[in-house]
């Protein structure tokens, strides 16, 4: 049976939430953008006219709106747990930016305060729902996992003179829980009903800030497989995955993050070194987001997989921070 058409409002208006979340929720077919909210007035009441929906004065208002069944939040990490809290004891459906929480614990309560009210998680992995790692999993399936050797997989960002969170740590600012949760993420989902072995880890942590800057991570599966995992503010631009096979090698580029105009492509090189690659769909990936964020609502076992995977990731990410 189809979802009745929800009424959703992003929580945060910051520069991901406009330029990528608000334009995907207007071109969304299932979901209607009823409202947004933050705590600054100006752009809150300038992001309600540009897209055509409604605000209210604080957070409370919203949370209280009987119209809205939804709220998307994308304000700093550091905030997501006690909004998180709010949201869903307001009976609302609650979608979260990543990192979902800064620490296990917080997201083990969210997961079990959202089953008693019945009410859907999602974190907001984009690059989950695009053709491109649809078609990279498929092309994994054609090997035994004892077949796949090594996955090396790099996201690196340079540093920004408008940060936002990044370099604050009160706010949840960390290199791991915003752009290293992308590479953990990806083996999570690529090495599927396992919870791999941490061999070594090491974050940089900025003496100033107290910030962690960049890390890295090796993981090991229960298959044999190696993982290198590298993350990190201040590089060159990187964000790919590359695949060793006993059979030849596997390599996309952008692969977490790109424009809805880019034409992704699998790279496969055979046991020669000949290469030939396979072309996937241009799609922008936040409105196939949506589209499974909304498919949660009225199938529990999609619903239950997810919450699986929002806690997976907490619990390797909180085993690379102690480590």
């Amino acid at each position: 049976m189809k979802n009745k058409m929800m009424k959703l409002a992003v929580w945060g208006l910051g520069k991901h939430a406009i330029n990528n979340i608000l334009p995907a929720c207007k071109k969304s077919l299932d979901i209607e953008l009823f409202g947004v909210y933050t705590r600054d007035e100006l752009t809150r009441n300038k992001c309600a006219k540009n897209f055509d929906c409604r605000t209210w004065q604080n957070q409370y208002e919203m949370l209280d709106d009987p119209n809205v069944n939804i709220i998307y939040l994308s304000t700093p990490p550091a905030l997501h747990y006690q909004s998180g809290i709010e949201i869903l004891t307001s009976g609302k459906h609650f979608w979260c930016e990543k990192p979902f929480t800064t620490n296990l614990e917080n997201t083990q309560h969210l997961i079990e305060l959202s089953e008693k009210h019945n009410l859907t998680l999602a974190e907001g992995f984009m690059y989950l729902h695009h053709p491109q790692f649809l078609l990279l999993k498929e092309q994994l399936k054609m090997f035994k996992p004892n077949e796949i050797k090594l996955i090396n997989s790099t996201f690196t960002l340079p540093f920004s003179e408008t940060p936002g969170f990044r370099y604050n740590k009160e706010l949840g600012g960390s290199a791991l829980l915003d752009i290293g949760t992308y590479p953990l993420s990806i083996i999570l989902h690529l090495i599927e009903d396992e919870q791999p072995q941490i061999l070594l880890t090491k974050s940089n942590i900025d003496k100033s800030s107290k910030v962690d800057m960049s890390g890295f991570t090796i993981l090991k599966s229960d298959g044999g497989t190696i993982c290198n995992l590298f993350w990190g503010m201040g590089f060159g631009y990187r964000n790919e995955i590359d695949i060793l096979t006993t059979k030849g090698s596997i390599y996309s580029d952008k692969i977490f993050s790109k424009k809805e105009d880019f034409v992704p492509k699998i790279f496969i090189r055979n046991n020669y070194g000949d290469i030939s690659n396979i072309e996937s769909k241009a799609e922008n990936h936040f409105i196939l987001m949506l589209r499974h964020f909304y498919s949660l609502i009225s199938d529990s076992k999609k619903a239950q997989i997810e919450k699986e995977h929002i806690l997976n990731l907490s619990r390797i990410t909180e085993e690379i921070k102690i480590s």
